[in-house]
């Protein structure tokens, strides 16, 4: 009977532990109550798009929330939601609503993370140019909104990506650079085009002086070197702006390579940005 009721259980803890691990290798995680799943449909780029919004543990209608929007909805979201819980929980960062943004497609990646000036794919010779500037367009004009006008946050915007992912939030430093107040590169493809973010980011930086904003960069050091290079020339390029106002980090993170980069150094990162909010406020 005893071993019948162990077997029972050992059966029962295998069955959620594939669940669990399922739902995490394909992507498609389960979310607490605190999780919301919606979806908004975009007129700019004539799509619907999911929307995967996880509150603080304790969201309080009456408080004022930062927001952290994450790139690559589903995969990175939910990780870095949970860094903040811990954290915050932990009283090391300010509770944070972080919002997941998750791709329609491989393709729709591609075409979303990529700067207009920049091809989509460099192996195809008419490869067209990505849509960065629209994607942007939709987070302010219909997302940002969008959360704005349904859940109570304050006016402390970031913005994260990991990979080219984290090419599109450089981007957007240079192309909107008002949009959000800190931004989070993880494993960024600098190098595609042939590091010609890197030209952009150097002509930028030496024409504005007053990004009072927050920049932090992270490299696995287990990637390869095609990644890393294009990483130390970024990083270059920004010791070059050293006013202070842009306040920026750029570290190398060990043990970690393209796939758990974003993962193991968000923590890091999180906690440098709350220490940087306690700093302007």
């Amino acid at each position: 009977m005893k071993k019948a009721l162990l077997l029972g259980i050992t059966i029962l803890i295998t069955s959620v532990i594939s669940i669990v691990l399922f739902s995490y290798l394909t992507g498609n995680p389960t979310y607490p109550e605190s999780v919301i799943q919606t979806t908004i449909y975009s007129k700019i780029l004539n799509e619907e798009r999911e929307v995967i919004i996880h509150l603080p543990i304790n969201y309080d209608k009456t408080k004022k929330y930062p927001v952290m929007y994450v790139l690559d909805g589903s995969l990175q979201d939910k990780h870095i939601a949970n860094k903040f819980d811990i954290l915050s929980s932990a009283g090391y960062v300010l509770e944070t609503i972080v919002v997941g943004i998750p791709n329609v497609s491989g393709k729709g990646r591609q075409r979303d993370y990529t700067p207009p000036y920049m091809k989509i794919d460099i192996d195809e010779k008419d490869s067209p140019l990505g849509g960065g500037d629209k994607f942007l367009a939709f987070m302010e004009k219909e997302l940002l909104p969008f959360i704005e006008q349904n859940y109570s946050v304050s006016k402390t915007r970031s913005l994260a990506g990991n990979s080219r992912g984290g090419l599109l939030v450089m981007y957007s430093l240079l192309y909107k650079p008002e949009l959000f107040k800190g931004r989070f590169c993880f494993s960024p493809a600098f190098w595609r085009d042939d590091n010609l973010i890197i030209k952009k980011a150097s002509d930028f930086l030496s024409k504005n002086d007053n990004l009072n904003s927050f920049l932090y960069l992270s490299m696995g050091e287990d990637e390869n070197d095609k990644m890393k290079n294009g990483f130390n020339e970024m990083t270059k390029t920004l010791n070059k702006k050293q006013d202070g106002k842009l306040v920026w980090f750029s570290e190398f993170t060990k043990n970690a390579d393209h796939q758990n980069n974003a993962e193991i150094s968000a923590s890091v990162a999180i906690r440098k940005w709350s220490d940087y909010l306690k700093i302007v406020k």
